[in-house]
C-alpha cells in the first residue's frame, strides 16, 4: 500500500549506532520501502521506529536498494509479521479487486 510514514532506521554501521530519519514509500505488514539518503546493503539488521508512535520493530534489508532521484528506496522486512505497526488496515489476504 501507498502511504508516507515518517519513521527512524536505527543501525550500526562501522561499529558506530546510526539513526537516519527516513519517510515510507510503500508499507505492508510484512515490511516496508523507505527513502533514505543512503544507501544499505542487503540483509543489514536494524531497528525501524514508527516516528508517530515510537513503535520499533527489528528488520533486515531485503533486497539491493534502488537510487533514485529522492534518495535510496530500501526495501526492509520485518523479523516477523507486524499488521497493526502502521496503525492502518489492511484488506484481507484473499481480497480481490472486482474484475470487469
Amino acid at each position: 500500500m501507498l502511504l508516507r510514514v515518517r519513521a527512524n532506521v536505527h543501525v550500526a554501521l562501522q561499529g558506530q549506532q546510526k539513526t537516519f530519519d527516513v519517510a515510507t514509500l510503500s508499507v505492508n505488514p510484512h515490511g516496508a520501502i523507505v527513502i533514505m539518503n543512503q544507501s544499505l546493503p542487503p540483509e543489514t539488521r536494524l531497528i525501524l521506529e514508527h516516528a508517530g508512535t515510537k513503535q520499533r520493530v527489528p528488520c533486515k534489508v531485503a533486497r539491493p536498494p534502488q537510487h533514485m532521484a529522492e534518495g535510496y528506496h530500501v526495501p526492509l522486512e520485518f523479523d516477523s509479521p507486524a499488521p497493526d505497526f502502521w496503525k492502518i488496515d489492511f484488506p484481507p489476504s484473499d481480497w480481490r479487486p472486482d474484475l470487469p
